[in-house]
C-alpha cells in the first residue's frame, strides 16, 4: 500500500526519522536513510514523500521504497465533514469501563471486595497508561519496546481500562490483531478474577 506524508522530523546523525502521513488520524511512520528508493539530498524536515507501509519486526509502521514529491504531486487528505446531530454515542468499551469503575467503587466501600482491591486497581491503571505511553514513545524513536507479556499482565490485573484510553489516545496497539485479541483476553481473566474476589470460593476473605 502506497501512501503520502511530510518528514516531520529526521535525526540526521542517526539517519531516520518519521512521517506524517497526510491523513492525521494515522500514526507516524518511521522512516531509515535505507528506506528511501534510490540516493538524493540528505532528507529535509516538510519535504512530502510517497512511501510503501510495511509493519517491521518491532511493531511500527515503517516506510519502503520513499521518493520525493512535486507540490503538483501532493494529495491533500481532507477531512470529513462532521455532522452536526450533537454528541456521539458511547462505545461498548466506554460504557463496559464505566460500569467496571462504578462496580469497584460501590464493591469497595460496602466492604463486597477485599481491602485496597479499588487502590489496587487504580495504581495498575496509572501503571498501564504510562507503560503504553512509554512503548509509544519507544517504537518511535527506535528504542527497546515494552515488553507486550507485561502490558498483558498489568492490564489482567486490572489495569485494561487505561490500557484501552492508552491505545485510543496515543493511537497505539489499535491495528495489531495477535495483541488486541490477547488483551481482551486479558479483560475476561480479569473480570473472572473479580467475580472469585466476591465469590464463596474466596477462602481468604469473609465480609
Amino acid at each position: 500500500m502506497r501512501d503520502q506524508g511530510r518528514l516531520v522530523e529526521w535525526f540526521d546523525d542517526k539517519g531516520y526519522g518519521f512521517i506524517q502521513p497526510n491523513d492525521p488520524q494515522k500514526q507516524r511512520v518511521f522512516i531509515h536513510i535505507k528506506d528511501f528508493a534510490r540516493t538524493g539530498p540528505r532528507p529535509i524536515i516538510g519535504c512530502a514523500l510517497e512511501y510503501g507501509v510495511i509493519l517491521d519486526e518491532r511493531g511500527r509502521y515503517r516506510a519502503q521504497q520513499a521518493v520525493y514529491l512535486k507540490a503538483s504531486q501532493v494529495f491533500e487528505h481532507k477531512a470529513k465533514a462532521e455532522k452536526p446531530t450533537g454528541a456521539k454515542p458511547w462505545s461498548a468499551m466506554q460504557i463496559a469501563i464505566v460500569i467496571y469503575i462504578v462496580f469497584m467503587v460501590i464493591g469497595s466501600f460496602s466492604k463486597l471486595l477485599p481491602p485496597y482491591t479499588l487502590l489496587f486497581v487504580s495504581l495498575m491503571n496509572v501503571v498501564s497508561y504510562w507503560l503504553y505511553a512509554q512503548d509509544k514513545e519507544a517504537a518511535q524513536l527506535g528504542n527497546r519496546r515494552i515488553p507486550e507479556q507485561t502490558l498483558h499482565i498489568v492490564d489482567a490485573l486490572g489495569g485494561w481500562c487505561a490500557g484501552w484510553l492508552a491505545q485510543q489516545k496515543l493511537r497505539h496497539k489499535t491495528q495489531k490483531q495477535p495483541f488486541r485479541k490477547i488483551y481482551f483476553c486479558t479483560i475476561v481473566f480479569n473480570i473472572l478474577l473479580i467475580c472469585w474476589l466476591i465469590s464463596p470460593l474466596n477462602v481468604f476473605y469473609r465480609y
